[in-house]
């Protein structure tokens, strides 16, 4: 009996010994960081930051803001994710630049307004999340060209060499 006590109590150490091993292994090779995905705000874990924009997407506010405080809507947010169909989460635009044109009610005719963001002033608005990178804004517009009926909103990428990659356009009701 006693030498049976003995077996147990060495595979039990044994059995402690190699579960302590796997957890350790699993904290080291589980968790990957990486320098371009490193923002003043947040650390991101994962495969995120490098790439060509193949695509992005735009989230807006679900409808417009009233941001001055002033009696009114004047604005809207918006989130821009850019997108690498070779890499698993939103990636830094390192150049080019985003704009966002606003319209009456629909994408057709002359803007009302344009705000334009390059590589530069982008990183004011980076942020860096467990899902990828976004870039965070709120945009007020002019109020000599504000909207009347909807907001129809249009974010763009613009490539240093001059491509041009749309996002899906948003539509957003005023009401008073």
């Amino acid at each position: 009996m006693h030498k049976r006590s003995i077996r147990f109590f060495i595979y039990g150490q044994l059995f402690k010994r190699l579960i302590l091993f796997a957890f350790i292994a699993q904290v080291f090779c589980g968790c990957v960081t990486d320098r371009d995905s490193v923002s003043d705000r947040k650390i991101s874990i994962g495969l995120s930051g490098v790439g060509a924009v193949d695509s992005i997407r735009l989230f807006t506010s679900p409808s417009v803001l009233n941001l001055d405080n002033k009696p009114g809507v004047d604005g809207f947010t918006a989130k821009i994710y850019a997108l690498d169909q070779d890499m698993p989460k939103p990636i830094k635009v390192n150049k080019g630049e985003i704009e966002f044109l606003l319209y009456e009610s629909t994408i057709d005719g002359d803007p009302l307004q344009i705000w334009k963001f390059n590589s530069k002033k982008l990183k004011k608005h980076m942020l860096t999340t467990q899902i990828g990178v976004v870039y965070d804004f709120r945009l007020l517009w002019d109020p000599a060209n504000a909207p009347k009926r909807k907001a129809a909103i249009l974010a763009q990428y613009r490539s240093v060499d001059g491509k041009l990659i749309k996002a899906v356009p948003v539509v957003l009701p005023i009401t008073k």
